[in-house]
């Protein structure tokens, strides 16, 4: 009798709460929304950095830079080949002429001695005046053989100086041009791996 009055006395008292993570002291149930949502939110792992801009330059420019230089090295060429280093055609018939004209002088100058000595007076008049003017043909030809040789050589000159600049720079830019083709191919043959950003999505686990 006492036992089942126990038992009847036990049935009716409140029970008391259990602690539990879900109900604090407070009384006031808490959700596994609402304790996700007051957790403290973790600090995202930190997104890799892209590295910093070296300067090297892109495919795209590089192509478009090769496409440039081999451009130059055509035109360097052309102009190259066009560049006459022979004496100008003026200054080759002025020397030829000069070349033939005076040798005049070795003759006309013996023959105005020999006509100053003469007595007669129409033979000294003529052989002056014969070596006169073959003195004077071989002076002319003597005045072109000189021009022709010294602006000959002077234009011959220019032009082989600038023939020179210009096939240096030639192969400085072919150079230049067959370093950009050995890194295009040695980009293309291995190709650097790039940095690509990818969201990454922070996770909060939570056990109960």
């Amino acid at each position: 009798m006492l036992s089942l009055v126990a038992a009847v006395l036990l049935a009716a008292a409140p029970a008391s709460p259990s602690p539990s993570l879900l109900a604090p002291k407070s009384g006031r149930h808490l959700s596994a929304r609402l304790l996700l949502a007051q957790a403290p939110a973790e600090a995202p792992p930190d997104a890799p950095v892209p590295p910093p801009s070296s300067g090297v330059p892109t495919d795209a420019e590089l192509d478009a830079r090769i496409r440039e230089l081999a451009t130059k090295v055509a035109l360097l060429q052309s102009e190259i080949r066009s560049i006459d280093t022979n004496w100008p055609i003026g200054s080759v018939v002025m020397a030829y002429a000069g070349y033939i004209l005076s040798p005049l002088l070795l003759v006309g100058i013996p023959l105005i001695i020999v006509g100053l000595g003469e007595s007669d007076d129409d033979d000294r008049s003529t052989l002056v005046g014969l070596g006169a003017g073959l003195s004077v043909g071989g002076a002319v030809g003597v005045g072109l053989l000189v021009t022709g040789i010294i602006r000959g050589s002077r234009v011959a000159r220019v032009n082989r100086a600038h023939r020179e600049e210009l096939i240096q720079e030639r192969i400085r830019v072919e150079g230049e041009l067959s370093d950009l083709k050995s890194r295009r191919d040695a980009r293309s043959t291995s190709p650097s791996r790039r940095w690509e950003p990818r969201p990454t999505v922070p996770l909060v686990a939570l056990r109960f």
